[in-house]
């Protein structure tokens, strides 16, 4: 009978050995992932900024590159014709001079236009991206606690992860719904400061 009672004593500390506890089970951190590419591209609000951007700004843009690429053709059309009368002294006529230095200006001012306009078309995404990111926030959080989950992780930061913790689809959804549309009009800086810092923005398309 002790042999007995023994032996099964001892297969149920077995059995909790191998089985996690109620309490560890609990403890265990859970994570879910957001694919933050997603909610810059595929959101009611991503499409909003995106059609405001090409309205405003594809056209210049085109009309930009069109003016820089055309002032390259001259500048080198001006170049080699300078080099063709180029005397051995390596001096060239000052008509020459003159054209090369016009072409070289209109190439320098044509791509600084190009330059500010992208850099401009640039800040406008991201402050597109930072106002989705900010009304993301709270519906993120909301799905969290809703999956009683310990953190929430941008998909790109993950090396894998298990694909019912994506929860990409549930904060589209719900962001359709709080946010349609954003601004693509750049808040002002403040008298006297330089750029404002962009917040929180993480990589991008």
């Amino acid at each position: 009978m002790k042999t007995l009672i023994k032996s099964a004593g001892f297969a149920l500390m077995v059995a909790a050995a191998a089985a996690p506890s109620a309490s560890f089970a609990q403890a265990a951190p859970s994570t879910l992932v957001v694919d933050i590419n997603r909610l810059f591209a595929d959101t009611a609000s991503a499409k909003s900024g995106q059609a405001q951007i090409k309205t405003k700004y594809e056209a210049n843009l085109q009309a930009a590159v069109t003016a820089y690429n055309n002032s390259a053709t001259t500048l080198n059309t001006q170049v080699e014709a300078a080099r063709k009368v180029q005397k051995p002294d390596g001096s060239v006529p000052p008509a020459n001079q003159k054209s090369v230095g016009d072409a070289q200006n209109a190439y320098q001012a044509a791509g600084q236009r190009l330059e500010g306009l992208q850099g401009e078309v640039s800040n406008v995404g991201r402050y597109v991206q930072q106002q989705i990111l900010r009304a993301a926030e709270p519906v993120i959080e909301q799905v969290r606690n809703e999956r009683r989950a310990a953190i929430v992780v941008p998909k790109g930061s993950t090396l894998a992860n298990d694909p019912a913790g994506d929860v990409t689809a549930t904060v589209i959804q719900r962001l359709d719904q709080s946010l349609k549309t954003v601004s693509i009009a750049l808040p002002q800086q403040p008298a006297g400061g330089g750029a404002a810092p962009a917040q929180g923005a993480p990589q991008g398309r």
